[in-house]
């Protein structure tokens, strides 16, 4: 159980980290070279353990590009370019409504089941965005949308649904063929990070680094800590716990941008946190509640 906590406290790390990341470069550039390090990464190390056995027919060519680019390219961009104006508390609250998502996306795509429980707690966790809608910062205010809805907040909401959508993709492919999580991974991050480098040729006028040697260090602590520290436990994790549990386990991530983000960047906790964290946890125990009792009920 410790374990687990400290998975998503050091996962909530990283939206701080990747914060401050965003004020060295143009954030598509970034996510280029992050995630084709971090990808030849995995890659190598899944070759160094031996488990690199991928057949590539269409329909594992096909998951693999919709994983690289609904899972790794749009999303991490979006959420990139939202942290130049969002908070980091409100980003990590934005991203914990990542599992409702998939539930939604599941029920109408894959006309998956969705009981009364469930739909109670996806109406608590949506309805935690209303605080965060309600409260912006001055930056927000300058690209605002629809009334107070900046396009900040909604590149966020794009960014977890296509993240949602990412991982239904990658959990289809390891039905497909099972593959190991080092080479799936590996393969989409460095097909995502080529994508975005060659965007960022066309759509950033600036790729230049401030303060490479800086840049260098925080790039290499977040793809350490995400890519290798995270990645591993998580792994672990999931041969001892069901992956309910350990989803349970991520309301802890904002509380650990929100403080880290305090610490190091100066940025205040406003009440709506606190509200919309309310709301989040509330839905999250309703409707996981419902999926522990199926669990329970499958086992016996």
């Amino acid at each position: 159980m410790l374990s687990m906590f400290f998975l998503h406290i050091l996962y909530g790390t990283t939206f701080t980290i990747s914060k401050i990341l965003v004020q060295y470069s143009s954030p598509i550039f970034i996510i280029g070279i992050r995630m084709v390090l971090a990808g030849l990464l995995l890659i190598g190390i899944a070759h160094f353990i031996g488990k690199v056995k991928i057949r590539y027919d269409r329909k594992t060519v096909s998951y693999l590009a919709q994983a690289a680019v609904f899972g790794i390219f749009i999303p991490y961009i979006l959420r990139y370019w939202s942290l130049q104006y969002l908070p980091v508390t409100k980003t990590a609250l934005i991203y914990n409504l990542g599992p409702f998502v998939t539930c939604i996306i599941a029920y109408f795509v894959f006309n998956e089941t969705l009981t009364k429980k469930k739909a109670l707690g996806l109406m608590l966790g949506f309805s935690s965005i209303i605080p965060l809608f309600i409260t912006q910062t001055p930056q927000e205010a300058t690209v605002e949308a629809i009334g107070r809805i900046s396009w900040p907040e909604l590149a966020m909401l794009c960014s977890v649904t296509c993240f949602s959508y990412g991982w239904i993709v990658v959990k289809k492919l390891l039905q497909h063929q099972p593959i190991s999580s080092f080479a799936l991974n590996g393969r989409t991050m460095l097909m995502g990070g080529i994508l975005a480098l060659g965007t960022s040729l066309i759509a950033e006028p600036n790729h230049t680094i401030a303060h490479p040697w800086e840049f260098a260090s925080w790039l290499a602590l977040i793809i350490l800590i995400t890519n290798v520290i995270c990645f591993y436990l998580y792994s672990k994790l999931l041969t001892r716990h069901s992956a309910t549990l350990l989803s349970l386990g991520s309301l802890l991530t904002p509380v650990s941008a929100s403080i880290t983000s305090a610490l190091y960047l100066k940025e205040k906790i406003s009440a709506d946190f606190y509200i919309s964290g309310f709301l989040i946890m509330t839905g999250f125990f309703i409707f996981y509640s419902d999926e522990l009792l199926k669990q329970y009920r499958h086992k016996a």
